[in-house]
Order: C-alpha cells, then structure tokens, then sequence
C-alpha cells in the first residue's frame, strides 16, 4: 500500500460533521454559517467528494480550516 492509497482511505465528512468535528477538537464555537460564508469566499476547503448533493470533506482540511480561524493573542490588543 502506497501512501496516497493511505490518505485515501481517511473517512469523510459532510459540513455539519466537519463543523462538529472543529468544536470538539479544537474548541472553536463556529457555525456552519461561517464554514459557508468562508467557503463563498474562497477561504474554506473545496469538497473531496460528492454522494447525491451531499459534499463531503477529509478531516484533516476541515481542521486545518478550523485552525485558520484562530490568531495569536497579541498583549499589545489587551492594553
């Protein structure tokens, strides 16, 4: 097995899921209004596949995005 069989064989996850996924990991309290106001912005992942009208995402691009998300806090914006 290759390991582009490998990243292949991540399981996929629709938006609801993806945004889920976000919170729990990483404690980010998004909504899916801003995974779909990012994703017409162009700054959210594009699907990796597609069942019916159903988009699904690998977890790790929806982490990554979630990760986007956050800044560094900066003691300069606390005075």
């Amino acid at each position: 097995m290759q390991a582009d069989d490998k990243a292949d064989d991540e399981a996929l996850v629709t938006v609801t899921g993806g945004v889920k996924l976000v919170r729990e990991t990483l404690g980010v309290p998004v909504p899916k209004s801003r995974f779909y106001k990012d994703s017409a912005a162009g700054r959210a992942p594009k699907p990796d596949a597609i069942y019916g009208r159903t988009f699904l995402f690998k977890p790790s691009k929806m982490l990554a995005w979630g990760r986007s998300l956050i800044r560094p806090f900066s003691s300069e914006a606390a005075e």
